[in-house]
């Protein structure tokens, strides 16, 4: 279980980062969030959907990395299998948090997590107590998710309040005749979509939704990846076939 903690010299200056070690920490992320400005390259890996987060009060991108909680299929011996890696696993162990609107985000790191090392890795701080090259990228990308994540929940709303947004359910078709159903799941609607306006598109075409929305569509096409990674990892739940079904409200 994670424990976060503010970020400070005073704390954390022996610190170090085993980078090696870090893709443990994607192994039990089933679902991974995809900011709007990385669905693009996002989409040529993993299959991209929509959900809403646990608070259930906006909406997110997933990559779904696995077919069940706790599994993540796109990590195998500790090695990373697709080509990109998204924000919020390139800034583990780390995270930044906001207290309120006003505040300043400030900087936390997972005590508990098992990539920190006292003797080996990239260290935090400086002997001065200065951030060390490597603390100050983190934190660049920190900040860059932040304003990636504000922008995303901001432009998904917009999506939502022009109904492009369908449920779906995931239908698993196992070797041994069974079946399994994943809901909670939305994708782009795409007769809503090519129903918009000339001025709606365009608008969507200006901030670059538009090329997302796409790609998101488009990323059903790694469902076949996602297949061959689980079949390889879990031979005895092996998938014959995965079928996406349309949920009416």
């Amino acid at each position: 279980m994670s424990d976060y903690e503010v970020l400070e010299p005073s704390r954390h200056a022996q610190l170090r980062i085993d980078e090696q070690q870090r893709t443990q920490l994607f192994t039990q992320r089933h679902m991974v969030n995809i900011e709007l400005k990385e669905a693009v390259q996002a989409a040529a890996d993993f299959p991209l959907f929509i959900s809403k987060v646990a608070d259930n009060s906006r909406w997110a991108i997933s990559a779904l990395c696995g077919l069940a909680p706790g599994e993540n299929v796109y990590v195998d011996n500790l090695q990373w299998q697709a080509q990109y890696t998204p924000l919020c696993l390139q800034t583990l162990p780390f995270i930044m948090h906001r207290q309120d609107s006003t505040s300043d985000p400030v900087v936390l790191l997972d005590s508990r997590s098992p990539v920190l090392s006292a003797t080996h890795g990239e260290p935090l701080y400086l002997t001065s107590g200065r951030p060390t090259a490597y603390l100050n990228n983190k934190t660049k990308l920190l900040k860059d998710r932040v304003a990636a994540m504000e922008q995303t929940a901001l432009l998904l709303q917009q999506l939502a309040d022009l109904a492009l947004f369908r449920p779906l359910d995931l239908v698993l078709q196992f070797r041994d005749e069974s079946q399994q159903r994943v809901s909670g799941l939305f994708g782009i609607d795409e007769q809503a979509l090519h129903a918009l306006s000339g001025d709606q598109l365009q608008a969507l075409n200006a901030n670059n939704t538009l090329a997302a929305l796409f790609n998101i569509l488009g990323s059903v096409f790694q469902v076949n990846q996602l297949i061959r990674l689980h079949n390889s990892k879990f031979a005895d739940r092996a998938i014959n076939n995965i079928k996406l079904e349309t949920i009416k409200q």
